[in-house]
């Protein structure tokens, strides 16, 4: 399914490695210190975004005051310090193994390009994919599709000749705006069927 494409960009909390059950672990402490509510699963939809804007937009949705650098200043620690309890996906795993050397891979996240670097090194996947699309990278996060255009220009193929695994709707929203082909990944295994190809022309 993935071997008509030319290059494969990934997502990488929640669809390369188990992490997102750490980042919430992260929000759910933070929100304790700085007195918001936080909603798991509305978090989840926003896997992909930084955290900086998820601040802001909690305080929109709660009509609170919250200083959005400082909220992500203080997620990004808490995350940081778990970090080294995320877990590849094995399935995925094996799929990037079996398009290593024929396609040319990279990542687009909403995480730091820090972070990404130290899960790609323990994951093991940095000797895979070297190229990396991170928060820090780009100025119009997800759903807005730099990340991957970007990935896309790094990687020397065009929008139309990649496919995106993602975990999220956001995720995919941004790889439909690229004009990108684009998968949903459930519990770390891509779902083909929800296979989505670029417009033509």
């Amino acid at each position: 399914m993935w071997q008509e494409y030319k290059a494969l960009i990934f997502d990488m909390d929640g669809t390369l490695v188990d992490s997102m059950p750490l980042h919430l672990a992260a929000w759910q402490q933070t929100a304790l210190e700085f007195g918001f509510s936080c909603d798991a699963n509305w978090l989840y939809e926003l896997g992909g975004v930084p955290s900086r804007k998820i601040a802001a937009l909690l305080a929109q949705e709660q009509g609170i005051e919250l200083d959005a650098e400082a909220v992500a200043r203080c997620k990004t620690a808490h995350y940081v310090a778990r970090i080294g309890q995320a877990r590849p996906f094995p399935a995925m795993v094996e799929l990037v193994k079996a398009a290593y050397g024929t396609h040319p891979m990279a990542i687009g996240t909403g995480s730091m390009h820090s972070n990404a670097a130290i899960i790609l090194q323990q994951s093991g996947l940095g000797q895979y994919i070297q190229t990396v699309v991170a928060a820090d990278d780009v100025s119009s996060h997800k759903p807005a599709p730099e990340t991957f255009l970007r990935a896309a220009k790094l990687l020397g193929v065009e929008p139309q000749g990649c496919l995106v695994f993602e975990d999220t709707q956001i995720g995919l929203q941004a790889a439909r705006a690229a004009n990108m082909a684009s998968v949903l990944v459930r519990d770390g295994v891509p779902d083909w069927s929800t296979l989505s190809r670029p417009h033509s022309g």
